[in-house]
């Protein structure tokens, strides 16, 4: 009998919520498109690190951390002339649930590829505009680093983990479809 990764088991477990995600991200081919992405990313962004900064995380991750993109978030907004939109509350992680989370935020960074070049068509790069996603294209080592403590955690709760993933994802999906004025 194969054994199944945690990682390809979360991805099949998750795989609606993801593509729920992804429709309520859409594609953007304008600046006005971006604008809408960039305020639904920092508030998303904003309330799950302030979650992040509060748990206490498991010696098995040692140095290991995810990085911050709300500071990016806010200078891409900053280059635009856009004004943050108010930052909700903090999203609430407990100590068992970080794989979870940590899959759905880490895993972004494999489509921020893809959206880092959509925002170059559209003239934003990492110096202007799209400092947040030149930092997640960039980064080549920390999904893999993340993986290795993905599968060989212990003790480990698929169903717990599932479940914070899927709660991640949609706290992402809220923020992408809250209105916010878009001004570009």
């Amino acid at each position: 009998m194969l054994h199944e990764s945690r990682r390809h088991r979360l991805r099949a477990l998750t795989k609606d919520a993801h593509a729920e995600l992804d429709a309520s991200v859409g594609g953007f081919d304008t600046p006005v498109d971006y604008v809408r992405y960039l305020k639904g990313q920092y508030l998303f962004r904003h309330a799950i690190e302030a979650g992040l900064a509060r748990v206490a995380w498991p010696a098995a991750f040692d140095d290991w951390r995810c990085r911050p993109l709300a500071p990016l978030l806010s200078a891409d907004l900053a280059d635009l002339d856009i004004v943050p939109p108010p930052v909700p509350p903090a999203f609430v992680v407990a100590p068992a649930d970080l794989l979870g989370v940590l899959y759905v935020l880490e895993g972004s960074s494999l489509g921020a590829r893809v959206l880092h070049r959509r925002a170059r068509d559209i003239g934003f790069d990492g110096r202007f505009g799209a400092r947040h996603l030149a930092a997640q294209a960039e980064d080549r080592n920390s999904w893999p680093a993340f993986l290795v403590i993905l599968e060989a955690f212990e003790p480990f709760e698929m169903e717990r983990t599932v479940n914070a993933s899927l709660a991640a994802f949609a706290a992402a999906g809220a923020a992408f479809e809250r209105p916010v004025d878009v001004v570009a």
